[in-house]
């Protein structure tokens, strides 16, 4: 006789209506998305445009010879430093959105522009951004880096005379704000190797000596700020390439070490020794408040960095 095989058990079903069954607990909870920026650097990258013109021409106001009127080059070269973070945000967003982002960035920019009459020629930074983003959309990220480290150092030139007093010690060279720009884009194209690093170095020089002929700097500023460009950077790309083992904060931190206080040295001392001014106890606020400000404005960019794992550069390649 044969024996059956009990039937093997089935799960009871829950009977929502039976006051024994548990509730059923509800799952985690889907995480909230992470703020994009991305909208909003696109949107304020040309809506600052004629407001980045008139603050310029409020800090060179600070200059022993204030200019009368902004220079068409500085206005233009503004608006062609906007164009590079527009076009690295504008790439993270679909093309339609992009499009719709920067209409919103240049109407917004000539509103507030003509509420405040700003002076027309500001409106300049418009065009300029948004055939430069158009540009720079074609061409790999690494010609927008290089746009702005170039533009930083033509622009901290323009105002290489200008110093904005702070208590009763310090005193910050204009200048100083736009080499803190230079940091994070200098560390950025060492990603791509010494080579590119030097290429856009000399690039860099060599505008700055275009740009002072244009806007009637004198020549030995221009030489100066040349030959500090030069040993400045080369120390620090040398001193990063030495480093390349190291995590990237500590490549950052030990070449600004390096080329912040021998730029700052280099470029005070020779730009402005014999001057009526510039005595020792002049020089030494100088020199002490570019150093501070520059070593203020690298941390805050290694800051901003390291605060998304994703935008922390990878190691370049030593044979590059």
């Amino acid at each position: 006789m044969t024996v059956p095989h009990p039937a093997s058990p089935r799960p009871a079903s829950p009977n929502p209506a039976s006051p024994n069954t548990a509730p059923v607990a509800p799952g985690p909870a889907s995480p909230r998305p992470a703020f994009d920026a991305a909208p909003v650097v696109l949107i304020a990258a040309f809506a600052a445009g004629p407001w980045a013109a008139a603050l310029l021409f409020v800090l060179a106001g600070f200059g022993a010879m204030p200019p009368a009127t902004l220079p068409w080059t500085v206005v233009v070269l503004l608006g062609a430093l906007l164009a590079a973070p527009a076009a690295r945000a504008a790439a993270l967003l679909p093309p339609r959105r992009a499009l719709g982002l920067t209409a919103a960035g240049v109407a917004l920019a000539v509103a507030t522009a003509l509420a405040a009459a700003l002076p027309p020629a500001y409106l300049a930074t418009l065009p300029v951004a948004l055939a430069t983003f158009d540009l720079l959309r074609r061409v790999p990220e690494l010609y927008g880096t290089a746009l702005v480290y170039v533009g930083a150092t033509v622009l901290a030139n323009f105002t290489l005379d200008s110093f904005l007093p702070l208590g009763d010690f310090f005193l910050v060279n204009v200048g100083t704000l736009f080499f803190g720009i230079t940091f994070t884009q200098r560390d950025r194209l060492h990603r791509s190797g010494r080579g590119v690093v030097y290429r856009v170095i000399l690039a860099a020089a060599l505008a700055n000596v275009v740009a002072a002929w244009s806007l009637g700097t004198p020549w030995r500023y221009v030489a100066v700020s040349f030959l500090a460009i030069v040993i400045a950077e080369t120390a620090d790309t040398e001193v990063y390439q030495r480093l390349l083992h190291r995590p990237w904060f500590a490549r950052v931190a030990g070449s600004n070490a390096v080329s912040a206080p021998l730029d700052t040295v280099v470029f005070t001392v020779l730009a402005f020794a014999g001057a009526p001014f510039a005595t020792a106890a002049w020089m030494t606020q100088v020199i002490v408040t570019d150093v501070l400000v520059k070593y203020g404005a690298s941390l805050v960019a290694a800051i901003t960095v390291l605060s998304n794992p994703a935008w922390v550069p990878k190691a370049p390649d030593p044979s590059a």
